[in-house]
């Protein structure tokens, strides 16, 4: 498969094949809950014409092989890669009638084993991130899962939340298992916290300032989707770091925060202004940012 042939799936059919199912229909355009972060007003926009996406959270959006390398964070030999293995639907059901049960147990994962991170292709995945294998070791594991849609096993770092749902990521794959929420590590001193939107960039931060840990607590987000739920926490911190993505919906979530606490500090726009997020700027320059 070259990229003339994948951007010539349908975008919805493809959306479908992974359980994603529109909220809404008006003439040629298909409304989703973007697939690229947690929102429950559906602001992703499929034109079935065209075969384009267009995220209005992100203010991105492209043909199948861009949303395919942002959802599973992979290249273009990455994105290929899926979608020669993908079994994709040639029509989508109108969003009224519901996901049946049998697709809804296709698109579930399930845990198979949990062990400490050995695996090489892992450890070469961070390494291409220039993140420090034995740094993610005290955060990461190492999990053994099955999709219900294929049956086949699959391995991923694993990164636990608060409630002992899994951020998963590997070169190919960039999901999650539920139940979703925010991840709080804590310090020798709950005076202040440092807050991520994901914890790649918690990694490269940690890569970037050669540390093991921080002095004040850590929240990883896991996505600005849960951005309330750290606001909720933030009565109890006198200092506010904040390393959230700088981009649309990360630029958002800063500024709810400073609405309420205009003592926070965004770090992003100090630190890594013209990147992305904390692991672009990692692999574009080997500084050293200095953690609390």
């Amino acid at each position: 498969m070259n990229c003339t042939n994948a951007n010539q799936i349908n975008i919805a059919g493809f959306l479908q094949s992974r359980g994603i199912r529109p909220k809404k229909v008006a003439g040629n355009s298909f409304w989703y809950c973007s697939p690229l972060r947690n929102e429950k007003t559906p602001s992703f926009k499929v034109d079935r014409i065209k075969n384009l996406w267009y995220d209005f959270g992100t203010s991105t959006g492209g043909g199948l092989l861009d949303l395919v390398c942002k959802i599973y964070n992979v290249d273009l030999s990455g994105a290929l890669l899926i979608l020669s293995g993908a079994q994709i639907e040639k029509t989508v059901l109108p969003p009224h009638e519901g996901m049946s049960e049998k697709h809804l147990q296709e698109t579930k994962l399930e845990i198979i084993s949990m062990q400490p991170l050995h695996n090489p292709a892992l450890i070469q995945y961070l390494g291409q991130r220039k993140i420090n294998h034995h740094i993610a070791s005290l955060y990461c594991r190492e999990a053994h899962y099955r999709t219900y849609a294929t049956g086949k096993e699959f391995f991923a770092l694993a990164f636990e939340n608060n409630r002992h749902g899994y951020e998963l990521r590997s070169k190919y794959f960039k999901g999650s298992t539920s139940p979703k929420d925010i991840t709080t590590l804590r310090s020798i001193d709950p005076s202040g916290v440092h807050v991520f939107e994901g914890f790649m960039d918690f990694l490269s931060a940690l890569t970037d300032a050669d540390v093991p840990c921080t002095t004040y607590d850590t929240i990883i987000l896991n996505g600005v989707g849960f951005t309330d739920r750290f606001m909720r926490l933030m009565p109890r911190y006198s200092n506010i770091y904040l390393f959230l993505d700088n981009d649309t919906a990360g630029k958002e979530a800063c500024r709810r925060i400073q609405e309420l606490r205009p003592d926070a500090e965004n770090c992003s726009q100090r630190i890594f202004p013209q990147y992305k997020d904390f692991n672009e700027f990692l692999l574009n320059q080997a500084s050293q940012s200095p953690l609390q």
